[in-house]
């Protein structure tokens, strides 16, 4: 109760400032509201290139992207702790036409949109395997003011991008969102992987600044993190193991959640920690074969048509807390290993299914098509 008193509180004060800010007249200005920021940036150069709007990106503490389209003294650190740069920001969110988002922002339950404004959700995934939204099992037993605040998030989302027809679905479990609300533009951080020129080039820096790289086939860990695994000194993989069955042909990488730091981690010739030194989608181009587990990776990683390998390993655990969109062992495109033993052994046998890849590819990037941030940006400010 005390949490929710704080946040009130917060809230309270947040919607004090930005109904002040409110009473000015809106601007032809675009603002952009970054907790992950991948999509944000595709969008910024983009309306960029496609308007005249004057572009403001309010950067959240946790947000690790740079922006380089965007005029430095555009982009805002977006936290009360910085009360000068926060009042800036809110300010910014009242007076603007255009926003778009790209997580839960507690702040927007504060934010009384005028009816001209348009909000639009990018999310930061393709796809999704875990509940979340108003199906997130973990916030059940959350207080009624909880619940009000999360509906009164969502509720300021006039519009949600998608990439399937699938995510249209979840949306609508998880948001609320109707039909009327879906613009099935493609994820603009798809396009990424849809440009070959880019894609080599990227593919080509991980090489070159991981020469232990060469001449091995490249195993891509990169799992979700769990409620009560943050800070943590070992991985579920057992490395050893790997490293004796697999050294002579893999070399293992390893990138963790953003939210989990490894400590006391060694690398060595087999494996390598990449978790805080490179975005995801390089390493995606480099790896020659994914290993997963409820993370939303594989919707994106599947437009490159590469093998996959999902190790759950606590899978009946998961699911009764966190809840699950699917059947897990039969909807994901590759073999489930529940143990490292079967991991080696399906990369023995080279136990891959390449037709269900491009089947999982072309059902959850049905709208993708290398063009979705200007295709957003265009349906979005021809309206």
């Amino acid at each position: 109760m005390i949490k929710e008193g704080v946040i009130s509180l917060y809230l309270a004060v947040t919607g004090l400032a930005f109904n002040i800010f409110r009473l000015m007249p809106l601007q032809e200005k675009t603002v952009m509201l970054a907790s992950f920021g991948d999509n944000i940036e595709y969008v910024a150069a983009e309306v960029k290139k496609q308007t005249s709007s004057k572009i403001i990106i309010l950067k959240e503490p946790g947000c690790r992207k740079t922006f380089e389209s965007t005029v430095p003294d555009r982009i805002l650190e977006f936290t009360p702790r910085n009360a000068v740069s926060f009042l800036k920001g809110l300010y910014h969110l009242a007076t603007a036409k255009y926003l778009f988002v790209d997580n839960y922002h507690v702040v927007l339950a504060a934010c009384n949109f005028r009816t001209p404004v348009k909000c639009i959700q990018l999310w930061h995934a393709n796809g999704a395997v875990k509940y979340f939204g108003c199906r997130d099992k973990t916030i059940k037993n959350r207080p009624a003011s909880a619940h009000r605040r999360f509906k009164k998030v969502y509720s300021r989302f006039h519009y949600i991008a998608v990439s399937s027809d699938e995510m249209a679905y979840i949306f609508k479990e998880a948001f609320g969102a109707g039909p009327e609300r879906i613009i099935k533009s493609g994820v603009p951080r798809t396009d990424f992987f849809y440009h070959p020129d880019a894609v080599d080039t990227a593919a080509a820096e991980i090489h070159a600044a991981l020469p232990e790289l060469e001449s091995k086939k490249i195993l891509l860990y990169a799992p979700t993190f769990r409620d009560d695994e943050y800070d943590v000194t070992k991985i579920h993989l057992d490395i050893d193991t790997m490293k004796k069955q697999l050294s002579a042909d893999y070399h293992l990488l390893l990138k963790l959640h953003p939210a989990v730091k490894l400590t006391g981690f060694e690398n060595d010739e087999f494996v390598t920690d990449v978790s805080g030194d490179f975005d995801i989608n390089p390493l995606l181009l480099a790896a020659d074969i994914l290993i997963t587990d409820y993370s939303s990776i594989p919707f994106e990683f599947s437009i490159l048509k590469k093998p996959m390998i999902f190790f759950p390993y606590d899978l009946n655990e998961y699911e009764k807390s966190r809840g699950l969109w699917f059947n897990y062992q039969s909807y994901m495109p590759g073999p489930v290993a529940f143990s490292t033993k079967e991991i080696i052994n399906i990369l023995k046998n080279n136990n891959f299914d390449m037709e269900r890849i491009e089947a999982f590819n072309n059902q959850w990037n049905k709208y993708s098509s290398g063009n979705s941030a200007a295709h957003l940006v265009k349906i979005i400010y021809s309206m």
